[in-house]
């Protein structure tokens, strides 16, 4: 299964924050050991950076990137991407970007703590926790 995985959640991992750690790291998890085909979007892994580098020296964000970049798939965002997320009824651009970067990519599904925000989506959309009872491993 093809699944976007959400800023939210890699940002949850990168964090601890809690109670989302848990089952954000194991979705990250998934990805890592190649049971599931795990994507983020080109802006998470800016985002990301951006994040790190203001937590962590410059050297450990390269270094925490670079892993994300091992681990995950990057579902792209282009002009085509952009345009057709300003189409979408979704509240938040961003969202809407992430959305279609993941149908232009042919993903199946999405992985995020704020489901809400992908309300008009088209794809299956799971907190990680209901994407981990999906797949029977909690």
């Amino acid at each position: 299964m093809k699944v976007l995985i959400d800023t939210n959640v890699i940002l949850d991992v990168f964090f601890k924050r809690e109670p989302y750690f848990f089952a954000s790291a194991q979705v990250v998890g998934l990805s890592e050991e190649g049971k599931i085909e795990g994507w983020i979007g080109a802006t998470t892994i800016t985002t990301i950076f951006y994040l790190l580098s203001k937590t962590l020296d410059n050297k450990r964000a390269v270094e925490n990137v670079r892993k994300l970049l091992k681990i995950f798939h990057i579902s792209s965002i282009n002009r085509v991407v952009l345009e057709d997320a300003l189409d979408t009824q979704f509240k938040d651009y961003e969202d809407a970007v992430l959305y279609q970067s993941a149908i232009h990519a042919n993903l199946n599904t999405i992985v995020t703590r704020n489901p809400k925000d992908f309300l008009k989506s088209n794809l299956p959309v799971y907190t990680p926790k209901e994407y981990l009872a999906l797949l029977n491993i909690l």
